[in-house]
Formats: C-alpha cells, structure tokens, sequence
C-alpha cells in the first residue's frame, strides 16, 4: 500500500495545498500504470484522511520489487509504505521511507476485520460495488528493524503519537483559518 498524501512530519509537506496533494496522486498513478495492477482506497493514518492505492506485486523478483516501491514512497515523501511478501510465513513490513527513521521497518501478521466506528489507521478498499473491506494491518511497532539488527524500543509508538498530534495541529490550524 502506497499514497501520495501529505507527510506532516516533513517541513516541506506541511503547508501543501490539497490541489497540490492531487496532482502529486495523479503523478503516482502514472507511475503505477503500466507495471502494476493497483486498486485505489480509502485510508487514515495517524489521524490523516488519504487516497491510498493496493499494489499488486509480482513477487518475481521481490527484492527488487521491494527496493522500487519503497524508492517510490520517498518520491512521493511518504513516511512510510506498506510490503507484503507472498512467502510461508507472509512477510508484512511497514517501511519508513522518509525522515529519522528512513530505511528501517517493522514487521507484522495478518489482519483485524474492521467496523464501522473506527476513526484512525484503517484502510478501506472496494471489493465489489456495494462491498467495502474495512481493515487494518497487525504491526509490531515496538521492535524496529534496520537490516539483521532488532531493536526493542518506544521511538516508533512515540513517533506516531507525535504525528497524530501534528496532524490534529495542522488541522484546527485549517479550520480556524477558514473560519476567519
């Protein structure tokens, strides 16, 4: 999984328009034409409403495929993508591809069907026309990874506490803005 959406913990991304966001969602489709078969979705992430896509892999040269996904996440200055490896068991990574944590990932198992009320870090894909998939991924985010080396730590949990914060900022900062 991959999007183009703003990334609030880079300066640069702070302050872009939503048309801009668009366009950069436009430019990541065209990038994903023609070599992958992709679904468009719905997503929140750490507080921030996206248009996300499901990439289908090849999984024929999945290293490789992991290191072009991952460079079109820092493209897009994404913090992170989504990987997962059809394999036994499946590999599941949530790879930070921007900022202080850039090259390193976490891993996970599976999925929680979702309900209706949630309201953060979930994903919705159309199945059918009538038929939305509600999910979220099962991560470990207090064990980094960075090559062979694991790493027990509360950097990630805080570090995506701090972007939810900056996200809720960023947004009562929008509505006082169109209020005035």
């Amino acid at each position: 999984m991959i999007s183009a959406g703003r990334n609030n913990k880079l300066p640069s991304d702070q302050n872009l328009s939503d048309e801009t966001i668009r366009e950069r969602t436009v430019n990541l489709t065209i990038d994903l034409t023609n070599t992958y078969v992709y679904s468009s979705m719905f997503g929140v992430y750490n507080g921030d409403n996206e248009t996300s896509f499901f990439v289908i892999l090849h999984n024929i040269s999945p290293d490789t495929e992991r290191n072009v996904y991952t460079e079109l996440g820092k493209k897009y200055n994404q913090q992170s993508i989504i990987y997962v490896k059809r394999a036994t068991p499946t590999i599941q990574q949530l790879i930070y591809t921007t900022g202080e944590f850039s090259g390193k990932y976490v891993e996970g198992q599976g999925y929680k069907v979702l309900s209706t009320n949630i309201t953060d870090d979930y994903s919705e894909l159309n199945v059918c026309p009538d038929n939305i998939f509600r999910f979220t991924l099962n991560f470990n985010f207090e064990i980094m990874i960075m090559g062979n080396t694991r790493i027990k730590t509360r950097q990630l949990i805080d570090h995506h506490t701090n972007y939810i914060l900056a996200n809720r900022k960023r947004q009562t900062s929008w509505e006082f803005q169109s209020q005035s």
